[in-house]
């Protein structure tokens, strides 16, 4: 009980002073279209446009860096899921010689991945790979998990999926980027870190990365966000609804990740098709080199709730209705056998208190032969062994 005392009052009215509250930029709330209004033709995974509401919130200017995660881990001790697991997953690629020299198995349905041993934040391409020099870029091979709770750590929570949406639109709305619709390129000037060739065996680098690039590069948007799209994958609080296809009962589940990655086109020849759209599901336990986090805090409690995202729900079983004893013997008054068997339904079955008797009579009658054959004859009063 101790324990438990102790637990909740850490969590609750305890204020934790967050080491990186600076990097926070104030987003504020009202009814944004979220979704996909440009294209007919919904991309896999995308959400039909929606008019959503939020509160004022803050969230992180960046992805948490190798250096702020690298705080995170010395005061806390944390183990990430890939150092559990003794394992994560990195790009062909971009894996060190010894990565591939230790990697057993690739991924069946994409063989650029390899499923490392010892690749995790500290490692992100594998044994002999390390963060000294890219202190500045986003902490990788960060899984649900890990990103909850770097952002408990720092008194933060993860943002809604609407919520991520809205800050990485700053203030632009409709548009297929953070900066309109112009696209994220101009000859060799790139606005964002995605791959640029032959995927996987070719990147000709033209926005100055092979892989992950600072949390800050680039030009941030209305709202003062860095680096939106490309670059890593950055998890939300939302589980995965497929706007095509309503949940069933048994699925997985899984949470949204948003923005795509270093390793995504800006035309969709391959991986996925980065823009304002781009979103795709993982379980929470997932991890690999292009996956981060960035957190947020809620700015006051809310007045009314926000409308939030319309996901399709699951089907749910109609409840079998209650059966009333007195509805049911005035159907059966009115109607008979034949009108109680229609109410109920065909794979019901109808006993009247006549049938009953019968089947009583005809029980007694069975047990009674039973107990002469085992006798050897009959009883004067059969009916004095017989209980029903």
């Amino acid at each position: 009980m101790i324990l438990v005392l102790l637990f909740l009052s850490g969590c609750v009215g305890t204020e934790v002073n967050d080491p990186f509250a600076g990097n926070l930029v104030k987003v504020p709330g009202g009814t944004f279209v979220m979704g996909n209004s440009l294209d007919a033709q919904l991309k896999v995974g995308e959400l039909k446009a929606q008019n959503v509401k939020v509160d004022d919130f803050m969230i992180d200017s960046a992805a948490a860096t190798n250096e702020e995660y690298r705080a995170f881990v010395r005061e806390s001790k944390y183990k990430t899921d890939s150092e559990k697991f003794g394992w994560s997953f990195v790009l062909r690629y971009h894996a060190t010689d010894k990565a591939k020299e230790l990697s057993e198995s690739e991924v069946k349905e994409a063989q650029h991945w390899l499923a490392v041993p010892q690749a995790y934040w500290r490692a992100p391409d594998g044994p002999g790979s390390g963060i000294s020099t890219v202190l500045d870029h986003p902490a990788t091979h960060i899984s649900f998990e890990d990103a909850l709770a770097y952002c408990k750590w720092r008194g933060l929570r993860l943002p809604t999926e609407a919520e991520w949406e809205r800050a990485a639109r700053g203030g632009v709305s409709e548009q297929r980027y953070p900066w309109g619709n112009e696209k994220p390129f101009e000859g060799d000037e790139w606005r964002l870190n995605v791959w640029q060739g032959k995927f996987p065996d070719e990147n000709s680098e033209k926005d100055g990365f092979g892989t992950t690039c600072p949390s800050r590069h680039f030009e941030a948007n209305g709202y003062g966000l860095y680096n939106v799209l490309g670059n890593v994958w950055e998890w939300t609080s939302t589980k995965y609804v497929d706007p095509l296809r309503p949940p069933k009962p048994k699925d997985p589940e899984q949470r949204v990740l948003r923005g795509g990655s270093f390793l995504d086109s800006v035309d969709g020849s391959f991986n996925h098709f980065v823009d304002m759209n781009t979103r795709m599901p993982n379980t929470r336990d997932s991890a690999s080199s292009n996956t981060g986090v960035r957190c947020a805090k809620s700015v006051k409690k809310k007045k009314s709730p926000g409308t939030g995202y319309r996901y399709p729900k699951p089907a749910v079983k109609k409840a079998k209705p209650q059966m009333d004893q007195a509805e049911l013997q005035r159907i059966f008054e009115e109607g008979g056998v034949e009108a109680l068997q229609a109410h109920l339904g065909s794979g019901a079955t109808v006993t009247t208190p006549g049938k009953l008797k019968e089947k009583q009579a005809e029980l007694k009658r069975q047990l009674k032969e039973m107990e002469e054959q085992a006798r050897g004859g009959s009883d004067e009063n059969p009916d004095e062994h017989i209980e029903l």
